[in-house]
């Protein structure tokens, strides 16, 4: 209850506050276009003349830029036999985790993923 007298300090909102604290920062950068844009109007920028190709869809462009690329073998870690033996250890076990990761990439990769060969050449 205020004590008759005393008048109320008013404190401004947290929008008051917001807006006088962005203001500046506003007209900055409407000054900021504005003279960029009078550079781009006062000195244009010429387009390098090329040969006019009908216009693609990029995203078919892309797609068949990485349908060319040869995709390369994926050889797994362990062997067919290791994945085995590590589907039956305990969840706590990396060698666990390292198995259901092969498996995996066999199923993400079908056909691009081999094994370790049984006896590794070193």
């Amino acid at each position: 209850m205020p004590i008759p007298g005393k008048e109320i300090e008013q404190r401004p909102g947290l929008d008051q506050v917001a807006i006088r604290e962005v203001e500046g920062y506003i007209e900055r950068v409407e000054k900021q276009a504005e003279s960029q844009a009078q550079t781009q109007t006062s000195a244009p920028q010429q387009m390098p003349q090329t040969q006019s190709a009908p216009k693609q869809d990029m995203g078919s462009t892309v797609a068949a830029q990485f349908a060319s690329a040869t995709k390369p073998n994926i050889v797994l870690p362990l062997n067919q036999s290791q994945i085995e033996e590590g589907m039956h250890h305990k969840v706590v076990d990396g060698v666990k985790w390292l198995a259901e990761w092969c498996l995996m990439m066999i199923k993400k990769y079908p056909g691009r993923v081999f094994y370790l060969p049984q006896n590794p050449q070193q």
